[in-house]
Protein backbone atom coordinates (compact mmCIF):
# COMPACT_ATOMS: atom_id res chain seq x y z
CA UNK A 1 0.00 0.00 0.00
CA UNK A 2 1.57 3.38 -0.87
CA UNK A 3 2.70 5.04 2.41
CA UNK A 4 0.87 8.04 2.60
CA UNK A 5 -2.08 6.14 3.03
CA UNK A 6 -0.43 4.18 6.34
CA UNK A 7 1.58 7.49 7.65
CA UNK A 8 -0.85 10.39 6.20
CA UNK A 9 1.53 14.36 5.91
CA UNK A 10 0.01 16.86 7.97
CA UNK A 11 -2.21 18.03 5.44
CA UNK A 12 -3.59 15.16 4.98
CA UNK A 13 -4.16 14.11 8.56
CA UNK A 14 -5.90 17.80 8.61
CA UNK A 15 -8.38 16.70 5.90
CA UNK A 16 -8.92 13.21 7.70
CA UNK A 17 -9.29 15.53 10.96
CA UNK A 18 -12.71 17.43 8.70
CA UNK A 19 -13.65 14.10 7.40
CA UNK A 20 -13.80 12.76 11.00
CA UNK A 21 -15.58 15.51 12.51
CA UNK A 22 -18.13 15.15 9.17
CA UNK A 23 -19.02 11.09 9.66
CA UNK A 24 -19.80 12.03 13.71
CA UNK A 25 -22.39 14.43 12.75
CA UNK A 26 -23.91 12.10 10.30
CA UNK A 27 -23.91 9.25 12.50
CA UNK A 28 -25.96 12.04 14.52
CA UNK A 29 -30.08 10.19 15.31
CA UNK A 30 -32.12 11.77 13.09
CA UNK A 31 -35.09 9.36 13.01
CA UNK A 32 -36.62 8.30 16.22
CA UNK A 33 -38.73 5.39 14.30
CA UNK A 34 -37.90 2.26 12.85
CA UNK A 35 -37.37 2.48 9.08
CA UNK A 36 -35.37 -1.00 9.08
CA UNK A 37 -37.34 -4.80 8.61
CA UNK A 38 -36.03 -7.52 10.73
CA UNK A 39 -34.68 -9.23 7.84
CA UNK A 40 -31.30 -7.63 6.49
CA UNK A 41 -29.71 -9.29 3.30
CA UNK A 42 -25.99 -9.01 2.31
CA UNK A 43 -25.14 -6.36 0.19
CA UNK A 44 -23.20 -7.54 -2.13
CA UNK A 45 -22.36 -11.11 -3.78
CA UNK A 46 -18.70 -11.93 -2.97
CA UNK A 47 -15.71 -13.50 -0.85
CA UNK A 48 -15.59 -12.07 2.95
CA UNK A 49 -12.30 -10.99 3.42
CA UNK A 50 -12.62 -9.06 6.64
CA UNK A 51 -14.20 -9.65 9.42
CA UNK A 52 -15.15 -7.55 12.84
CA UNK A 53 -12.65 -7.05 15.17
CA UNK A 54 -9.83 -8.64 13.07
CA UNK A 55 -6.24 -6.75 13.65
CA UNK A 56 -5.12 -4.82 10.36
CA UNK A 57 -1.82 -4.55 9.36
CA UNK A 58 -0.94 -2.23 7.30
CA UNK A 59 2.84 -2.23 5.51
CA UNK A 60 4.01 -3.92 8.72
CA UNK A 61 1.93 -1.32 11.11
CA UNK A 62 -0.99 -2.63 13.67
CA UNK A 63 -3.93 -0.49 13.38
CA UNK A 64 -7.24 -0.29 15.06
CA UNK A 65 -9.36 -3.41 14.81
CA UNK A 66 -11.45 -3.45 11.63
CA UNK A 67 -15.01 -2.26 13.03
CA UNK A 68 -16.98 -3.73 9.61
CA UNK A 69 -17.67 -6.85 7.34
CA UNK A 70 -15.47 -6.70 3.56
CA UNK A 71 -16.99 -8.35 0.87
CA UNK A 72 -14.61 -8.58 -1.73
CA UNK A 73 -16.37 -8.73 -5.26
CA UNK A 74 -15.38 -7.37 -8.98
CA UNK A 75 -15.29 -3.68 -9.43
CA UNK A 76 -18.59 -2.64 -10.83
CA UNK A 77 -20.47 -5.62 -8.97
CA UNK A 78 -23.70 -4.17 -7.70
CA UNK A 79 -24.53 -3.00 -3.92
CA UNK A 80 -28.37 -3.38 -2.59
CA UNK A 81 -29.24 -1.69 0.49
CA UNK A 82 -29.48 -4.93 3.29
CA UNK A 83 -32.41 -3.01 4.12
CA UNK A 84 -34.83 0.03 4.59
CA UNK A 85 -33.66 3.60 5.08
CA UNK A 86 -32.66 6.99 4.40
CA UNK A 87 -29.82 8.05 2.72
CA UNK A 88 -28.43 10.63 5.48
CA UNK A 89 -24.72 11.46 3.55
CA UNK A 90 -22.50 10.11 1.24
CA UNK A 91 -19.08 11.35 0.63
CA UNK A 92 -16.97 11.52 -3.08
CA UNK A 93 -13.26 11.44 -1.89
CA UNK A 94 -12.83 10.40 1.73
CA UNK A 95 -9.14 9.64 2.65
CA UNK A 96 -9.69 6.57 4.07
CA UNK A 97 -12.98 5.42 2.66
CA UNK A 98 -12.97 7.11 -0.67
CA UNK A 99 -16.71 7.24 -1.69
CA UNK A 100 -19.03 6.33 1.03
CA UNK A 101 -22.49 5.91 1.60
CA UNK A 102 -23.97 6.74 5.06
CA UNK A 103 -27.65 5.08 5.19
CA UNK A 104 -29.85 6.16 8.47
CA UNK A 105 -32.16 3.08 9.19
CA UNK A 106 -33.76 5.02 12.21
CA UNK A 107 -33.33 4.72 15.73
CA UNK A 108 -30.02 4.90 16.27
CA UNK A 109 -28.82 2.21 14.13
CA UNK A 110 -27.00 3.37 10.53
CA UNK A 111 -24.97 1.41 7.73
CA UNK A 112 -21.51 2.97 6.16
CA UNK A 113 -21.02 1.81 2.54
CA UNK A 114 -17.31 2.40 2.03
CA UNK A 115 -14.36 2.50 -1.05
CA UNK A 116 -17.49 2.57 -3.53
CA UNK A 117 -16.96 3.33 -7.56
CA UNK A 118 -20.27 4.49 -8.16
CA UNK A 119 -22.97 5.40 -5.95
CA UNK A 120 -26.69 5.51 -7.55
CA UNK A 121 -28.56 7.42 -4.72
CA UNK A 122 -28.95 11.00 -3.46
CA UNK A 123 -28.72 11.79 -0.11
CA UNK A 124 -32.69 12.20 1.54
CA UNK A 125 -33.92 9.28 -0.36
CA UNK A 126 -35.70 6.77 1.38
CA UNK A 127 -34.69 3.43 0.17
CA UNK A 128 -35.75 -0.02 0.63
CA UNK A 129 -33.98 -3.85 1.22
CA UNK A 130 -32.64 -4.48 -2.10
CA UNK A 131 -32.21 -1.42 -4.05
CA UNK A 132 -29.12 -0.21 -6.10
CA UNK A 133 -27.06 2.04 -4.42
CA UNK A 134 -23.49 1.92 -5.57
CA UNK A 135 -20.67 -0.16 -6.90
CA UNK A 136 -17.99 -1.61 -5.40
CA UNK A 137 -14.37 0.01 -5.87
CA UNK A 138 -11.53 0.29 -4.33
CA UNK A 139 -11.29 4.00 -3.43
CA UNK A 140 -9.57 5.50 -0.61
CA UNK A 141 -7.12 3.36 1.56
CA UNK A 142 -7.97 -0.35 -0.42
CA UNK A 143 -5.83 -2.57 -1.35
CA UNK A 144 -8.52 -4.72 -3.82
CA UNK A 145 -11.88 -3.98 -4.85
CA UNK A 146 -14.36 -4.55 -1.81
CA UNK A 147 -17.53 -3.01 -0.11
CA UNK A 148 -16.50 -2.36 3.79
CA UNK A 149 -19.67 -2.36 5.34
CA UNK A 150 -20.20 -1.08 8.72
CA UNK A 151 -23.08 -0.51 10.72
CA UNK A 152 -22.97 1.23 14.12
CA UNK A 153 -25.80 1.39 16.81
CA UNK A 154 -26.01 5.25 18.52
CA UNK A 155 -22.49 5.49 17.56
CA UNK A 156 -20.91 2.00 18.82
CA UNK A 157 -19.95 -0.55 15.97
CA UNK A 158 -21.45 -3.57 15.62
CA UNK A 159 -20.64 -6.55 13.53
CA UNK A 160 -22.76 -6.57 10.27
CA UNK A 161 -23.21 -10.61 10.47
CA UNK A 162 -25.38 -10.18 13.67
CA UNK A 163 -27.76 -8.82 11.49
CA UNK A 164 -27.58 -11.37 8.62
CA UNK A 165 -27.85 -14.21 10.67
CA UNK A 166 -30.71 -12.92 12.95
CA UNK A 167 -32.64 -12.28 9.70
CA UNK A 168 -31.90 -15.56 8.25
CA UNK A 169 -32.73 -17.51 10.78
CA UNK A 170 -35.52 -20.52 10.21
Amino acid sequence: MPSKKVEPSQKDIKKILKEKHEIQNAKQIDINKKLFSDKFVIPVKGRISGRFGSQRILNGKQKRPHFGLDIAAKKGTHIFSPTNGRVKKIFDDLFFTGKTIIIDHGIGLISIFAHLDKINIEEDQFIQRGDLVGHVGMTGRATGPHLHWGIYLENTPVDPEIFIELGNEK
